[in-house]
């Protein structure tokens, strides 16, 4: 995750996604960028109201309705008035849901510019890592190596040719940034949020991807590409990746990616995700502070920190009360384009060990819901707030161990209910969604039903160590 200045930034209109120029973005005066002829409403269904009949009342024109989101509208404010101010117009109005700016926000970052070192072909450093012995992979995998379970990368797409994602990728697939179904996790060459650097944020979805085929190399991978290779996308994008997800069949979503802000939009596809039996998980975060970062700190959610080798807190990685869990999250080697490998840091790679330790549990287990999913893992971590002091109680239930998981649930014992990570709110009656392999045709995309209508658009950028 990065402090940026937001050059540009992707917008879902109707289908279509667009790059907005580069001056673009003004800021509120309370911090958050945000597009300043834009503002995002949605209905109030309860009112009968149509959007023509608001923008007839506030001179606002459409833009484009947001597909993910029924009632949804992105309008363009009238001339000489800002969002800001237009959304303070808007906020008494009972006809709408709620009126905001359209936010691109840009958490900042403390950390070194970047800590990812390509490392050349050889597979060797990623298949024999500390990670391995740490998590008890190799028992793991002598019971189970997550057979049957869909694990969706939702990220800057994965490279679609590296030979470590090979017979491992779902014929369901899409790319949100340009707005097809070709997910690949590929460089433009552009410094496209004017941060003086270029692509810092390409090869991260492919480096993701890895580590969950580290933890369960039976599952597959469904690539979903909702962040550019600056590592920019905006919540409808994420939004509908979600759903699309969900809808086409995952079992598991990984979100290495997350903002300061708290908005509703992805905390309702965190919620409808969770209730439809997929179990979410997102990067805590390397502020190296206890600020909330979110879908990560959503009660919906896995929020996941970082350690090193020996257990210790990363000196980036969030922590506090609303992290769930701890994983590896320093110089973990994993895939890079172009068909390579290499090392890369951040609380981004913590989150797919997470993933993939849901794949293995869900793979044994295929009926358990979200909640029993977070209490098998929080009943087998390992504890580490002796070797953290400073910071008890603030880095989850835990380190992960996945041998430890598969081996609890072997022994057929009960699951004892953990409930300080996912609310019981967060458990649906729904049936697991069906399994997607590769060749096979994607389920029908029929979206969840929503449950809390909210909208609060943001930029997103990816949680590895990097400006």
């Amino acid at each position: 995750m990065g402090a940026l200045t937001l050059a540009s930034a992707l917008l879902w209109a109707a289908l279509l996604s667009a790059t907005a120029p580069a001056s673009h973005v003004a800021r509120a005066a309370g911090g958050g960028d945000y597009r300043p002829d834009e503002i995002v409403v949605r209905l109030n269904p309860a009112s009968g109201a149509t959007i023509d009949a608001i923008n007839s009342t506030y001179g606002t024109g459409t833009l484009a309705a947001l597909s993910a989101i029924s009632g949804a509208y992105r309008l363009r404010t009238p001339a000489g008035q800002t969002p800001v101010a237009m959304a303070a117009a808007m906020g008494g109005d009972g006809r709408l849901l709620y009126a905001h700016p359209n936010y691109l926000n840009e958490p900042p970052e403390a950390n070194p510019r970047t800590s990812k070192v390509w490392g050349g072909p050889d597979p060797a450093p990623y298949q024999g890592q500390y990670a391995n012995t740490l998590l008890h992979l190799s028992a793991a995998h002598t019971i189970n190596r997550g057979a049957g379970i869909v694990v969706a990368v939702i990220d800057t797409g994965v490279q679609l040719s590296h030979p470590a994602l090979a017979g491992r990728l779902t014929v369901a697939r899409k790319d949100y940034v340009d707005g097809d179904n070709n997910p690949d996790d590929a460089s433009n060459n552009v410094d496209d949020d004017g941060d003086g650097t270029i692509d810092e944020a390409a090869g991260h979805g492919t480096h993701v991807a890895g580590i969950v085929l580290l933890v369960a190399p039976d599952a597959r991978i469904m690539p979903i590409r909702a962040l550019d290779s600056d590592g920019i996308g905006d919540t409808v994008q994420i939004a509908d990746a979600i759903h699309f997800a969900v809808a086409n069949g995952a079992h598991v979503i990984n979100l290495s990616l997350g903002t300061a802000a708290d908005g509703g939009l992805i905390s309702d596809a965190v919620k409808d995700a969770a209730l439809a039996g997929v179990f979410v998980v997102s990067a805590a975060g390397n502020l190296n502070s206890d600020q909330k970062q979110f879908p990560g700190a959503d009660n919906c959610a896995m929020g996941v920190t970082a350690a090193d080798s020996a257990d210790v807190k990363s000196s980036f990685s969030n922590w506090g009360s609303w992290v769930d869990i701890t994983a590896p999250g320093e110089g973990i080697p994993s895939a890079l384009p172009p068909s390579g490998y290499g090392t890369w840091s951040g609380t981004s790679m913590s989150a797919p060990f997470v993933a993939g330790e849901a794949a293995l549990i869900r793979s044994m287990r295929p009926l358990l819901n979200v909640r029993q999913i977070a209490s098998v893992m929080a009943h087998t971590s390992t504890q580490i707030d002796d070797l953290n002091p400073q910071f008890s109680g603030k880095l989850g239930e835990g380190r992960i161990d996945a041998g430890a998981a598969v081996a609890f649930l072997q022994t057929g014992n009960a699951i004892p209910d953990v409930g300080s990570m996912i609310s019981s709110g967060c458990v649906g009656t729904l049936q697991p969604p069906p399994t997607i392999t590769p060749g096979s045709a994607p389920s029908a995309t029929a979206t969840p039903t929503r449950t809390q209508p909210a909208l609060f658009p943001r930029a997103y950028v990816p949680m590895a160590r990097r400006p």
